[in-house]
Formats: structure tokens, sequence, C-alpha cells
């Protein structure tokens, strides 16, 4: 598999499905993200293309069987124009909370873990699965300043250690590509003039990837990018184009791969015979929040699911470029759902089973793991839930 960088040279628009038609005041907003099958999409569609750049019809079966990982956001490094560390979504398992509304640089870090409940505590969770939640009652508020990306290395600690406590946010990470408003008007080819007679005044919101950083001066902003991984054969470098209103975009090949598993991480899981796995990408589950083919027993192993902490289902449709009609809107685990599992097996199975499960996607429907729904990453665990305190 061969990691690939996007980058981005216009503000970029991933719709949302809202109409967006030939209307005075229309307005055209991004995506805070693109989903997997954008990026997927985009993969195959250059892949498919012949020396012309002209898509090829007889390659639809063929492109669609290509796995491709990702999305994901990456920093690039403004002298090597190559990968300087990857961002991901906060695991729903972290909490940050404010320390004073009056200061919002740092705030209190809590974890979420499965709670063991008394008989006075009624939920109407399936029978077997744990509550999800904070120890102990806590009422401040939600930090209002928390990055929406976190830094790989605080986010591989967190898996490796989650350790709470405070915490100053630009050491977490940021928040990403940044919103970028534009307002357009239509041309009459015949005066070369604005189109009154239609009105056709419209705004779009893209996403500018870049980030300004911490420093209110040019010199540390900091170039985004997306990253995808995938074995197609005959992608080149060069420009190319994706989302809404075909902005430009610019492929080149990097030798630096997706994070790895550490090791110690590996034998923590194998000792423990419990894990956290969290989804980088959105997951589809034919179940709505529980997932099917991960709790299928695989490599003499039987996950066991204990507990999940999940957000707001993402709804997400596309165009069906085979099909030529638009795909049925379906609801997605958010990317940082967090499932606690239960491993049952041999030390070997489970080492071998975590290898296998690290960066790959556990969606239920197969086309859905080659288009990147559901790539997942895991953290330690001891399975023991803590005593909930009222």
């Amino acid at each position: 598999m061969t990691v690939w960088i996007i980058e981005p040279r216009d503000p970029l628009i991933f719709r949302d499905g809202r109409p967006f038609e030939a209307v005075p005041g229309a307005i055209a907003s991004s995506l805070p993200f693109p989903f997997p099958s954008t990026t997927s999409g985009a993969v195959r569609t250059r892949e498919g293309q012949d020396s012309q750049g002209k898509f090829r019809d007889e390659a639809i079966s063929t492109v669609k069987e290509i796995p491709v990982q990702g999305p994901l956001l990456a920093e690039i490094d403004a002298e090597t124009n190559d990968i300087s560390r990857f961002l991901v979504r906060p695991p729903s398992d972290a909490l940050l909370l404010e320390l004073d509304p009056s200061y919002s640089a740092k705030a209190d870090l809590r974890q979420l873990a499965p709670l063991q409940t008394n008989s006075k505590v009624t939920t109407n969770l399936p029978n077997g699965l744990q509550l999800v939640g904070a120890q102990k009652p806590d009422l401040r508020k939600p930090a209002e300043h928390a990055p929406r990306y976190w830094y790989w290395e605080f986010f591989q600690n967190w898996l490796m250690d989650p350790k709470e406590g405070e915490i100053a946010l630009k050491d977490i990470g940021h928040d990403g590509p940044v919103r970028e408003g534009r307002t357009h008007v239509g041309i009459n080819p015949e005066t070369r003039t604005a189109d009154v007679e239609q009105g056709a005044l419209f705004h779009t919101r893209g996403l500018e990837f870049t980030f300004p950083g911490h420093k209110p001066y040019l010199s540390h902003t900091r170039r985004l990018a997306l990253i995808v991984e995938t074995d197609a054969p005959n992608l080149r470098d060069g420009l190319g184009f994706l989302g809404g209103e075909r902005r430009l975009v610019m492929w080149r090949k990097t030798e630096k791969p997706l994070p790895g598993c550490p090791a110690s991480l590996r034998d923590e899981i194998v000792r423990q015979r419990h894990c956290r796995l969290i989804l980088l990408t959105p997951g589809y589950f034919e179940s709505g929040w529980k997932p099917q083919y991960l709790l299928n027993p695989s490599m003499g192993v039987s996950p066991k699911l204990r507990a999940i902490a999940v957000g707001r289902p993402q709804v997400a449709s596309g165009w069906d470029m085979e099909q030529r009609r638009p795909k049925p809107a379906r609801r997605l685990a958010p990317s940082g759902t967090v499932l606690f599992l239960e491993l049952e097996g041999q030390e070997d199975s489970i080492r071998n089973w975590v290898d296998a499960t690290w960066m790959s996607c556990v969606s239920d429907n197969p086309q859905d793991r080659l288009d990147g729904f559901g790539l997942a990453v895991l953290g330690v665990w001891d399975g023991t839930p803590r005593r909930m305190e009222v």
C-alpha cells in the first residue's frame, strides 16, 4: 500500500446534501471534513482515467475493488513538502472541561470509562452493555475552545496511557482547516456583465487547508493536506480535482507510512485481553451503533462488546457513478467513536488480531471497508468498570 498526499490549492467544498440551485441568495456550505467515499472516489476516478484524462466507463467494476484507507489530516513541512505530523479527531472517551471561564488556554482532561452501576441506576442499554461516563460528578462546562483535531503524538499517548489532569490546549492539537466564504455572481454570456435578470448571486463556504497557528504571524501558518493509503497501481503525481466545483488539488506520493502499532501497546492489550477500538473515520454498521463484522470470531479471537462511547450519527449520501443516481442516505458512527472490547483467545491469536485490526476498516459492508469507512486503531483498557460515585 502506498501513502498519497492530497494537498488542496483552492478552498475545497464537500457538499452536505442541501439543495443548491440557481436562485438568488443560494448558499453552498461544506462539511467540516470529507467522508471516505469522497477520497476513495477521487482515487478511483484518477486510477480509471485514460491518457487524455477521461474516465473509462468499463473500468468501474475494476476500480471499485481498489482498497483506500483514509482520509486523515496531516500538517505539511514547508521545506520538504512531506508529512510533518498526522492529526485525528478527538476520541469520544476524552472530555475537556474548563478550568476557569476567563482563561481558555488550558483545560482539565478527563477520561470517560465503563461504569459499574448499582441496582438504583436505570438505563435503556441492552443487557450486558455497560454505561460509559465520568466516575465522579463534575458540574463544570466542556472547554469552549477544545481542539477539533488531536496531534498524533498526543493521541498515541492517550491510546497507551490515558492520563487525566490539566493540559494546555495548544499541546493537544488545533481546529484544522479554516472556513472561507466567497460571494459569486453569474455572468450573462451576451452582455458579459452581471446577470441582473436572473439575480444569480450566490455564496459558497469552503475549507481552506491551512492553520493560522497559535500566534498571529504569517510565519506560523501551517499547510494542511488529506492523506490516503491505497494500492492503486496507476496513480500519478500532479494536479487534479476534488469535491464540489472541481477545486484544484495536488497529488503526490510519500514514503512516510501511516502510524504503526507500538510494540508496548500490542503487548499490553495481549496481557489485559481487553482493548479500546477507536474509529479514525466514520463507520457504517447495519445495526446503527453496534458492529457485526468486528464482533465475528476471526484469527482465533472472539471480540465481545462491553461498552461504547458514540456521538450523534453522521448522515452520508452521495452520487452513484455506476447507477447514475443518488445513493441512499445512511447514518454513520462518527469518527472518534470508542468501543470497549473483551478479547477471548490465545495470546498469539490476540497478538495477530491486534496487528490485523490496526489501521484496518471495520465497517460491516465489504464495499464500505474498501471505501475507507471505519478505519480503526486500538488502545489499552483493563476491562474493569469503574465504580460510579454519586
